[in-house]
């Protein structure tokens, strides 16, 4: 069965229990948000299907399982997960950073292209440093790289946090543009809800752990 499929997730914590049962599905090539409170789980989610919380239940991508892999092993099955810190190389330059999510150093160039297609800024800053960059570029720097490796899940976890409002809109484009055009099923935790929802499939709703609410939107 493709997409992903979630049943039952718990997770947490030492002793303190974060998620208490979650399910959701991400069909083909659809882009799902996560809505909800601080502290109910969102980001608890993200990090149990990308292998950095240890987590029970049942999580299938294409039919494969996921549960129980280190975060390598599920990267290359096809999931990348962007956190809230976005995780640049600070000493790295751009050029440099975006090589470590490229898929083979053959294609480096043609990849390239590619992205600068949809983040055109991160063109003008090949050379510079990562670390010089502002907090929304070191974010889309971030995002790129997790694209260069073509992944069939990307999880993106606040991706609009550190951008000026102008930046907002065209990361949402992008994004957009992106799971039109090559299929990428994403998975984003968002607060700017109305935002978020324009280019969503379908949404959850999480609070304290599970999942409350479910919406479906087909608006593309």
């Amino acid at each position: 069965m493709s997409g992903l499929r979630v049943s039952g997730l718990r997770a947490e914590y030492g002793a303190a229990r974060v998620l208490h049962g979650v399910d959701l599905e991400v069909g083909e090539a659809e882009i799902a948000v996560l809505t909800g409170p601080n502290g109910a789980g969102k980001t608890t989610l993200l990090r149990a299907l990308s292998g950095l919380v240890r987590a029970r239940g049942t999580v299938t991508l294409d039919g494969v399982r996921l549960l129980g892999r280190r975060p390598e092993e599920i990267a290359r099955l096809g999931v990348w997960h962007v956190t809230q810190e976005g995780g640049t190389f600070a000493p790295l330059t751009v050029r440099e950073n975006l090589r470590v999510g490229a898929r083979s150093g053959r294609h480096f160039a043609a990849d390239l292209e590619w992205l600068f297609g949809y983040f055109p800024v991160l063109q003008a800053h090949l050379s510079q440093p990562a670390g010089t960059l502002s907090g929304g570029e070191q974010r889309l720097l971030a995002i790129g790289r997790a694209l260069l490796a073509r992944p069939r899940l990307l999880l993106l976890d606040e991706p609009l946090r550190g951008l000026a409002p102008r930046a907002e809109g065209v990361l949402f484009q992008a994004i957009h543009a992106i799971n039109r055009h090559e299929g990428t099923m994403m998975i984003i935790v968002e607060h700017h809800v109305a935002t978020a929802l324009r280019i969503a499939h379908r949404s959850y709703v999480v609070e304290s752990g599970k999942i409350a609410d479910l919406r479906t939107r087909w608006r593309w």
